[in-house]
């Protein structure tokens, strides 16, 4: 293996149990491995605030890639932001609205809004026990933005449609969401967009050539790192750009068998046996 000078990872299913925990001994570590001159990113389909929401405070991180590339962190100053175009915004979500879907809207500003005509049939989605082919994870993330972070509008202001990052869209039917990726890629050649899944029951609508690669081009350009000595670790579709670009890619053990094969690496533990972990000490000693 190449010579390993960065260390980024992703979030859900990667550094993040199933309960969205981080295990106590990855930033103790993480430290460890700062304090020998690794330099250390997130790499997330979480926004900025939702990635502070489950990482402790003493997890060393020096910059983030959040939102799938739609914005990116140098420490605390932002280097880079990108917004959905404001129409074809106005089209996804007046279609999800149609066909009944669980979609959030997250804005450059932070948080998370729906729209509160929607709220029923979307507390009904996520109400009940856990469909079984659903993460417990994204379950759990799903329950807690209805009840707790989103906020509900009865309309929205014309200038802030334009200050849209992000669109998620869950639905515990595969089916459902299966039908909804061949519709997206559809309209994607009117309005051209990007769209990623981290799960086979969501997918997130990001930017044309927004992704976590571009993201962390901008993020290693700025702290002038070399690609081809990164080291990126993941687990979902919204990881396989960052996988094709960095010098070396690690795929977890609870990844889709189709996100392995494009690893040069599988871990031996999953998630939810701090599989990080276990992978980096390998790696390092």
């Amino acid at each position: 293996m190449m010579e390993i000078e960065t260390i980024m990872f992703d979030l859900d299913g990667t550094v993040l149990t199933p309960h969205n925990q981080v295990p106590e001994e990855l930033p103790v570590y993480l430290n460890t491995l700062k304090e020998r001159g690794k330099r250390i990113f997130a790499v997330t389909g979480r926004s900025l605030s939702e990635a502070k929401e489950v990482l402790p405070e003493h997890f060393p991180v020096e910059g983030m890639v959040t939102a799938n590339g739609m914005a990116v962190f140098a420490g605390k100053e932002k280097i880079f932001q990108s917004a959905l175009d404001a129409t074809l915004v106005h089209q996804l979500i007046e279609r999800a609205s149609e066909k009944q879907l669980f979609y959030e809207m997250h804005r450059i500003s932070g948080g998370r809004i729906a729209f509160a005509k929607d709220k029923a049939y979307m507390e009904a989605q996520i109400s009940g026990e856990k469909p079984e082919r659903v993460h417990i994870n994204e379950w759990l993330s799903r329950q807690k933005v209805m009840r707790h972070t989103m906020t509900w509008l009865d309309s929205l202001p014309e200038e802030s449609w334009k200050e849209i990052v992000k669109i998620y869209f869950y639905s515990s039917s595969v089916d459902q969401m299966q039908a909804w990726k061949k519709e997206l890629a559809e309209r994607n050649e009117t309005i051209p967009f990007d769209f990623f899944s981290s799960s086979h029951n969501n997918v997130e609508v990001n930017t044309k050539g927004i992704s976590k690669a571009s993201g962390i081009r901008i993020l290693l350009d700025h702290f002038k790192l070399n690609v081809e000595n990164a080291l990126v670790l993941g687990d979902g579709e919204n990881d396989l750009p960052m996988f094709h670009l960095a010098g070396h890619s690690v795929a977890m053990k609870n990844a889709p068998e189709a996100i392995q094969a494009q690893a040069d690496e599988v871990t031996e533990f999953s998630c939810s046996e701090n599989g990080v972990y276990h992978h980096l000490k390998k790696i390092f000693g």
